[in-house]
């Protein structure tokens, strides 16, 4: 049986020369080396998208009031909160159980987030705490005498914007606008973020042990990038996880002698 061949493709072979024909192929060529070379240069960002740190440390973080007396604390070194007090004469190891009040929401009135989104997040800030304290000390459900008693202040949260996140993380025009906000501001554009302030206190004499205030952002991270308040799970898993680490060296540190 022959094939049909439209009249319009039989004249327009007919008529293409052999240069035409070389120009053809050669264009074609081109365009497929470039979607091979796009599709690669997607694989290699995912996958080292996907190696990167859920999270990151901002640049600062603004006080609520929560703490009170801010002048106390100082810049936190590397690894610790962006403004953090010690009190010197804190002897953790003293502490066996510890009580977690629930966490309260302070946030500025110009943040549309529903008030009842903002508790869920407070609620679930201190269950990660917790949960993550549990593994060192007895975590009783109301303040008791000798125990460590913790308060948390959820102070910004700010949820990712989803479609755009993804987009630039993949994409790199739009990742490299991502990038000069974050060179502009210390924070990627589209991504999630939270603040916390937190203050410990012995439970018998109400003295203040530590406090720290501490604000993180997104990071560039497909993981999990379909949940707009992604980025404050996982804040919160790093904050908790990082007070139950330095209460465990702390609580192995022997107490400072008193050199008055």
């Amino acid at each position: 049986m022959r094939k049909y061949v439209p009249k319009s493709t039989l004249h327009r072979t007919s008529h293409m020369d052999g240069e035409e024909r070389e120009l053809s192929i050669q264009r074609n060529l081109r365009f497929a080396q470039w979607r091979l070379m796009v599709s690669f240069l997607i694989m290699i960002m995912m996958a080292g998208v996907a190696a990167c740190a859920q999270t990151e440390q901002a640049r600062e973080v603004e006080p609520s009031g929560f703490l009170g007396d801010y002048s106390i604390l100082q810049p936190g070194k590397e690894g610790e909160a962006l403004l953090v007090y010690k009190n010197p004469q804190a002897d953790f190891s003293n502490y066996r159980a510890v009580y977690v009040e629930p966490a309260i929401v302070l946030i500025s009135k110009q943040s549309t987030v529903p008030q009842e989104e903002l508790h869920r997040l407070a609620d679930d800030l201190r269950s990660k705490v917790i949960w993550k304290l549990k593994e060192d000390f007895l975590v009783v459900p109301k303040p008791v005498p000798g125990a460590l008693q913790i308060e948390l202040a959820l102070t910004e949260a700010e949820p990712s914007d989803v479609g755009m996140d993804i987009v630039s993380t993949i994409i790199p025009p739009v990742g490299m606008v991502s990038g000069a906000k974050k060179l502009a501001t210390g924070t990627q554009a589209f991504v999630g973020r939270a603040s916390i302030e937190a203050k410990l206190t012995d439970g018998n004499t109400g003295t203040l042990l530590m406090a720290a205030a501490d604000r993180r952002v997104g990071g560039r991270s497909l993981d999990g990038s379909m949940d707009s308040w992604d980025d404050a799970h996982q804040a919160f898993d790093y904050w908790a996880d990082t007070l139950a680490q330095r209460l465990r060296e702390w609580r192995k540190t022997p107490k400072p002698l008193n050199t008055n």
